[in-house]
């Protein structure tokens, strides 16, 4: 479908005159309502004179001795007061302008979730200079074609295997002079001036020397900073790239400041609330939260020791606040679910009981019942239950002092949503992209609609095209795409940005997202449907980790599935299915069937328009084969074009398909692998055909 290039007819702010809450339709037709004029009622004060390092001098100039940050290391967590961020961040600016690093340069980083990042970025900006954060996990050709785009002179790699990425395609960056590693293992072998590569360490000692030498006076730096334009790009954040290379979106330090204040705003939290960073560094999300949000509100940012610690980290830490995407949501339910039924015929009797109480007591929360107070007995069942069951579980994955929980980064189901309100868990939905600092909407207490993703901000109007995408304009709106103006002129007209996901805005000021305007399908009898609501339901089952739902222009609906290896692999071993790994287990008899008994319940809870077949495929949809973005979203082009002949199999006569494909790794290897999978016709039930799933 085409991009509709209309501009909104529609406007919102907290307390405007929403339209019709039609479902999604490719022309749908909306009622033409025109701008307010006045201020939305409910708008904040917008500050215009404020940076990010500003900000930051402020808290330690209050609360110095307040805790920021913290790290563990070998096991324990290392704590940085404010006064303390300040230092290293002012010590790493002083030594990366030694390296040449000034207004309007960029600082390429990639990382793992560390201070040392955070004090880069804040180092970069304190020099009026801009941070440009990429995905640990990264090929080298995606780093090339970032490298091109941003032209880099400076980069921070976390360690050798960054480092070794950077340098594989340091020619798309012709201007690259010094690359800055932190981890010192395996660096002493480097022995290279063209790019020179040097310690984190060891910049940080040269800015250190700078101000113990007296070269320059302690209020130096506090001078530069106190110079940086507010309206200057700070941050080049990353767009999550669904439908190609991912553009560079210029974030202004007045953008991050003016989200900070509204978000808090809305959901206040005491200073030193904890923080958990353990979402990509590059996402936007995470970057408002670490230098905005946390700055606004003096909360503490708590970075875990290994990638693989973070679970047992977070519990430890138990944070008040808890920002995440869909797939941790997904992936924490689906982990509860499976170890409920595993586990003794008595706690998942209480498990059960508990939950019917919790799902009873959420319709007076976020449900039908939204608008009455619950029962007497229903509150002292709920109590009764939170300390017994709920709290249990929270504690283990790491909830049990949560108290402001987002979702954002994608639609979360409303089963899930509900599950965790059933828990006592105030989830809350959110909604925005890179190019509006991460989020432009949120539930408000005692106004949670599990169909929608909240209201506008403060400060923020969203809008509806005649075509019904939704538009965005305000303080948070980039100024555009580094470097690509064309797409800048694309994506914003008269201060409107098209957003292009398909939405509507209700009456009584709730947004709602039905799906990406480009990926909502048409059946061969012209029904549209948001393949994303179908396959979030998919994935309320344990043992789904990832779907793809197609059949536009077809007479019916069909899908791509992957497993949740872990949880399927307990479950075959609990019955004694024998298996050589993830391929073998995928067609497995036993599994297929598991499989459909999973489709066949979803399908009962759709409302016509039902899965009729089905596959399992042989291998996990991954980023690193550009199936998924670094965020974890299906890119449905890539995979459409990548599985098409599987795809037209699926709607054939046939029992089974077959598909050669190339698998990439994560250092950049490749193999060729061809696949075979049973094909499941739900329509015509019998015992699953097993395949060998395929060989190398």
């Amino acid at each position: 479908m085409g991009h509709p290039r209309q501009l909104p007819r529609t406007h919102s702010s907290r307390k405007c005159t929403r339209g019709s809450t039609d479902g999604p339709g490719r022309d749908g037709n909306r009622r033409d309502r025109r701008p307010r004029g006045e201020r939305p009622e409910g708008d904040i004060d917008i500050v215009s004179d404020r940076s990010l390092p500003e900000i930051l001098i402020d808290h330690v100039a209050k609360h110095g001795d307040d805790v920021a940050l913290r790290w563990k290391q070998f096991g324990i967590w290392q704590e940085f007061t404010w006064t303390a961020y300040y230092d290293r961040v002012r010590w790493f600016a002083l030594g990366l302008e030694e390296y040449g690093f000034g207004d309007g340069d960029v600082l390429f980083t990639i990382g793992y979730n560390r201070p040392h990042q955070l004090w880069a970025w804040l180092g970069a900006m304190s020099l009026g200079g801009m941070a440009a954060p990429n995905y640990q996990d990264m090929l080298p050709e995606e780093i090339g074609k970032q490298l091109e785009l941003l032209s880099p002179r400076i980069v921070f790699a976390e360690d050798q295997e960054m480092v070794d990425k950077v340098l594989s395609v340091a020619d798309d960056a012709p201007g690259l002079e010094t690359i800055i590693y932190r981890d010192e293992r395996g660096m002493f072998r480097y022995e290279q001036d063209d790019p020179q590569i040097v310690s984190y360490a060891d910049v940080e000692a040269r800015g250190r020397e700078r101000l113990e030498s007296g070269e320059v006076d302690g209020d130096y730096l506090e001078e530069r900073i106190r110079a940086v334009n507010p309206q200057s790009p700070a941050m080049l954040s990353p767009t999550s790239g669904t439908t190609g290379t991912p553009k560079r979106v210029q974030l202004s330090h007045f953008n991050f400041v003016n989200l900070a204040n509204a978000a808090i705003e809305i959901d206040p939290l005491p200073k030193e609330s904890d923080y958990f960073s353990y979402l990509p560094m590059a996402w936007v999300g995470e970057q408002m939260i670490l230098i905005a949000a946390a700055f606004v509100g003096g909360w503490t940012a708590n970075f875990p020791e290994q990638p693989d610690t973070e679970r047992e980290d977070l519990r430890e830490i138990g944070p008040e606040i808890i920002f995440s995407s869909p797939r941790t949501y997904e992936a924490w339910v689906a982990d509860i679910k499976a170890k409920i039924e595993n586990t003794t015929r008595l706690k998942r009797w209480s498990y059960e009981k508990a939950m019917d109480w919790g799902r009873a007591y959420a319709e007076y929360v976020t449900g039908e019942k939204a608008d009455q107070d619950p029962p007497a007995t229903l509150r002292a069942k709920n109590w009764l239950a939170y300390w017994l069951v709920y709290r249990p579980i929270l504690d283990k994955i790491g909830l049990k002092r949560a108290k402001n929980v987002y979702t954002g980064g994608g639609p979360l189901g409303e089963e899930h949503f509900q599950y965790y309100h059933a828990l006592g868990v105030r989830l809350k939905q959110i909604w925005g992209q890179s190019e509006v600092c991460g989020f432009v909407t949120m539930h408000r207490d005692g106004d949670i609609q599990p169909d929608t993703v909240g209201q506008v901000f403060p400060n923020v109007e969203v809008g509806l095209t005649p075509g019904g995408e939704l538009v965005v304009r305000g303080p948070v709106v980039t100024s555009g795409y580094y470097n690509q103006p064309e797409k800048t002129a694309s994506a914003i007209e008269d201060g409107w940005l098209h957003t292009d996901d398909f939405g509507d805005i209700t009456e009584d000021g709730h947004v709602k997202v039905f799906d990406r305007m480009d990926d909502v399908l048409e059946l061969a009898d012209g029904t549209a449907i948001a393949p994303i609501s179908v396959e979030t339901k998919l994935k309320f089952n344990p043992y789904i980790k990832e779907a793809m739902v197609v059949g536009d222009s077809r007479d019916y609906l069909a899908a791509v599935l992957n497993i949740r290896y872990d949880n399927v692999a307990e479950w075959a071993d609990q019955r004694d299915i024998q298996y050589t790994g993830y391929r073998d287990l995928t067609q497995k008899p036993e599994v297929l069937d598991l499989i459909t008994e999973v489709v066949e319940e979803t399908n009962e809870r759709l409302e016509g328009n039902e899965i009729r077949k089905f596959i399992v495929l042989f291998k996990e949809f991954d980023p690193d084969d550009g199936e998924l973005t670094r965020t974890g979203k299906i890119r449905r082009k890539v995979v459409g074009e990548r599985y098409a002949s599987l795809v037209e199999d699926i709607y054939s006569d046939k029992e089974a398909c077959e598909i050669d494909i190339t698998i990439t790794y994560q250092d950049g290897r490749e193999t060729r692998e061809h696949g075979e999978m049973a094909i499941i016709d739900l329509e015509s039930p019998g015992e699953a055909v097993a395949t060998d799933g395929g060989e190398n």
